[in-house]
């Protein structure tokens, strides 16, 4: 159940709106804590950590080449237990490889934040 409700995460952070910033990166290089356009998912785990011009533009680099790569959703039908799987194998290397980007101390961060997005995804009820 808890690799399911993440995956389901994981998958609206795929398939959030992707971010042309690599083609037109920002003019002001001051930091920001995610990449506009990002998921919930991706806000939550990214929460206390300010990227640099550089690493936002590797992040949407990264985020795109998996957005690319994941199955076209039909609009009313349920995907299946293969296409589920292949969203969370997708976002599983995708979040991988975001974190790949963070300073050591940023990925401290990230952890902790991954740690408290799983665990509440595991409570039932408000």
């Amino acid at each position: 159940m808890k690799t399911r409700l993440l995956g389901l995460f994981a998958l609206a952070f795929l398939l959030s709106p992707a971010r042309a910033g690599a083609q037109n990166p920002p003019a002001a290089p001051a930091p920001a804590a995610a990449p506009s356009g990002s998921g919930p998912l991706l806000t939550a785990l990214l929460k206390g950590i300010a990227l640099t011009t550089a690493q936002r533009l590797k992040v949407d680099s990264i985020l795109t080449h998996f957005r690319n790569q994941a199955p076209t959703l039909t609009p009313g039908t349920e995907p299946d237990s293969a296409m589920l799987q292949r969203f969370r194998v997708l976002s599983t290397q995708a979040l991988d490889g975001v974190r790949t980007v963070l300073t050591p101390a940023q990925q401290q961060v990230w952890d902790r934040n991954l740690e408290q997005a799983r665990a509440a995804s595991m409570r039932v009820g408000p």
